[in-house]
């Protein structure tokens, strides 16, 4: 059976201009909250200007997708996985939004001794996004190997939980902070990690989407 990719070749390249966009927001968040750890706040809200740029841009190349999927009707078997697909990317690039967002308004105070820390949530987050955009553009060549190529967003998923978990117990367990600084510390972990939870619900779709189309090769 013929590829999405054969099948409608304006589809897939919508799609994988908005991977691309979102694959640029990944990577400057990643830049950001370097810039933000060395209490660089004017760089750090350039980067944060872009990526809503990035955001607003992305909007517009959803609702273009979208259009032409049901203007179209070019894969009307496959029109509903597609559009779960597009909705659980823009996902991450809201989530991404959302937390550069909250370090420009709260500020919060992180200490030295944590921010290598964060910074490693962080990468792990982006890798984890990273490999799930690697994926969705598998999907439109050869969704039977998609499989293989989503296990290293459930290993990046689990490691992200991990890795927060730590930074949370390292921050309440630090006798030097006020309550409510170890609370502010625990909630910037929290969104975070929730960057890579939602890398796992786009897999989660890539895996079941994949198998409808494989399934009816």
């Amino acid at each position: 059976m013929p590829s999405i990719s054969e099948k409608d070749i304006t589809l897939t390249k919508k799609c994988g201009e908005f991977i691309d966009l979102t694959d640029n927001v990944n990577l400057m968040f990643s830049e950001a909250v370097k810039l933000y750890m060395c209490c660089q706040m004017n760089e750090y809200d350039s980067y944060l200007e872009q990526i809503r740029q990035l955001e607003r841009m992305g909007d517009v190349i959803r609702r273009e997708t979208e259009d032409h999927l049901y203007s179209e009707k070019l894969i009307p078997e496959s029109r509903g996985d597609v559009l779960g697909l597009i909705e659980a990317t823009d996902d991450i690039i809201d989530e991404i939004k959302n937390t550069a967002l909250l370090f420009s308004v709260e500020i919060p105070d992180i200490p030295v001794e944590l921010k290598k820390n964060y910074l490693f949530l962080v990468k792990i987050s982006a890798d984890t996004v990273n490999d799930v955009l690697g994926a969705f553009r598998v999907f439109f060549k050869s969704p039977e190997n998609i499989k293989n190529v989503l296990e290293s967003v459930y290993t990046g998923e689990k490691l992200a939980d991990k890795q927060a978990a730590k930074i949370k117990s390292l921050a309440f367990l630090n006798k030097n902070l006020p309550l409510c600084q170890k609370m502010h510390l625990r909630y910037f972990a929290l969104h975070i990690d929730r960057i890579a939870d939602r890398a796992e619900d786009l897999a989660d779709r890539l895996a079941i989407a994949a198998i409808k189309q494989t399934s009816k090769a």
